[in-house]
């Protein structure tokens, strides 16, 4: 098993350099990583990563979690102090079964910033130059929006948490102990300090397991495979997400903690760190290359029912299991992508909703005129009517006085003519 320590600073390889010539402090790059991923024996599969580290630069923190993603190796971390900014995100390299901490450690979570703005100030600020500068800082805005996004994208992915709950602490840079952690699902459990009572030590159990037999003496062969001997055994995929470990404490309080969910371990059983342990009634367990080698009851025992495994049976089972992980990560990288479209439509009926807080109530006057408007042909009439306009003007109209009966008196001009005239008479009479 191979141990990285993250003490340090997460920055580029230059800024390494010039922190270790103008300051004396290091720092740990991409580079370093690779090289201590190359100097790994290829038969050696587990890498156990310990971090103290208050994060860093966000490229090459990316850098570091996708080459331990790719490079095949079955991962264990533990924070002993801190873990902050982008050193949650090489935590989260391990799956959440295999992620824990010291009891005292603590975490920060928080949206990504810039250091510094990038704006290339000149002496004399003309309007040009003020314009170039907003641009800068509105392209440097967007690309830390992206960077929070792409953040938060593996926090849901990684975590148990929601996303709402994530937003909600990035934006406070908020200090979390490792209760909240575990609650979020950033680390599955804290780790028993090996001071602690010489009896065994359970983890995410509620029932204590029964003394180990002392029975016969039982050898597995070691192989590049051992690291994966955990798995074999499960009805379903989901099991292995699930799985709880137990942490064991021998006779001389040595820890040590094996990848069982219940029972006593076996031959077989992931299991770390490297060693010998001798337990309180005298039985040895051996751990190499994070696996299970031997179980050596107390002089006298023997276990008949402890076997061998079969390598070939092993690599089958193996196999099925990792097409399986593929099948399942497929249908997670699915579900996030509909959970991405539902957010982007929740977001824009939130925007919606915001705009339709801020509106006017229409009257019923209101509300009536519109009916008829949209009844009569709606905005494409109402257009119409308000570009209509008279072709009559003082310029085109002509008056003249006329007599009591024209030559050229209409049928409408003379009928009202004669309505005026008896009008008249009547109330001509009326006075006499």
């Amino acid at each position: 098993m191979a141990t990285l320590k993250i003490y340090n600073d997460i920055v580029g390889e230059e800024e390494k350099i010039l922190m270790k010539y103008w300051d004396g402090i290091d720092g740990i790059c991409y580079k370093d990583i690779q090289e201590f991923l190359n100097a790994i024996p290829e038969d050696d599969k587990v890498i156990d990563i310990r971090l103290h580290c208050r994060g860093g630069d966000c490229v090459e923190g990316w850098a570091i979690y996708d080459a331990l993603r790719r490079s095949k190796k079955t991962i264990y971390t533990t924070v002993e102090g801190e873990c902050s900014s982008m050193a949650t995100i090489i935590l989260l390299a391990a799956p959440l079964e295999r992620r824990t901490s010291y009891k005292n450690a603590h975490f920060c979570i928080h949206n990504p910033a810039a250091i510094y703005l990038d704006t290339d100030f000149p002496k004399r600020l003309t309007a040009d130059s003020i314009d170039t500068i907003r641009d800068h800082m509105q392209e440097q805005a967007r690309l830390l929006r992206q960077e929070e996004d792409k953040i938060l994208n593996l926090y849901v992915q990684r975590t148990k948490a929601t996303r709402g709950e994530l937003i909600a602490l990035m934006k406070r840079d908020t200090f979390i102990d490792t209760d909240k952690a575990i609650e979020l699902g950033f680390i599955s459990k804290t780790l028993v300090p090996n001071t602690a009572s010489k009896k065994r030590q359970l983890i995410n159990s509620t029932s204590n397991n029964s003394k180990m037999a002392k029975e016969g003496k039982v050898r597995v062969e070691q192989s590049a495979l051992n690291k994966l001997l955990a798995m074999c055994g499960l009805k379903k995929i989901e099991d292995v997400a699930n799985m709880k470990a137990q942490e064991i404490t021998s006779a001389d309080g040595s820890v040590f903690t094996v990848e069982r969910e219940e029972g006593d371990p076996q031959v077989g059983d992931v299991a770390y760190p490297d060693g010998t342990y001798v337990m309180d009634d005298g039985t040895t367990i051996k751990i190499d290359n994070s696996v299970i080698t031997e179980i050596i009851p107390a002089e006298g025992g023997g276990n008949p029912n402890a076997q061998a495994l079969d390598e070939n049976e092993l690599l089958d089972k193996i196999d099925d299991l990792e097409e399986k992980v593929d099948d399942q990560q497929k249908e997670i990288d699915d579900q996030q992508e509909k959970i991405d479209e539902l957010e982007k439509q929740n977001d824009e009926l939130e925007s919606k909703l915001e705009a339709l807080k801020g509106a006017r109530v229409l009257s019923e006057d209101e509300k009536y005129i519109l009916a008829k408007a949209n009844k009569a042909g709606g905005r494409e009439w109402i257009d119409k009517v308000v570009g209509l306009s008279s072709t009559f003007t003082p310029q085109n109209r002509k008056f003249k006085e006329t007599g009591s009966a024209p030559a050229n008196e209409s049928p409408t001009q003379k009928a009202l003519r004669e309505r005026r005239e008896n009008a008249a008479k009547k109330r001509s009479e009326r006075k006499k």
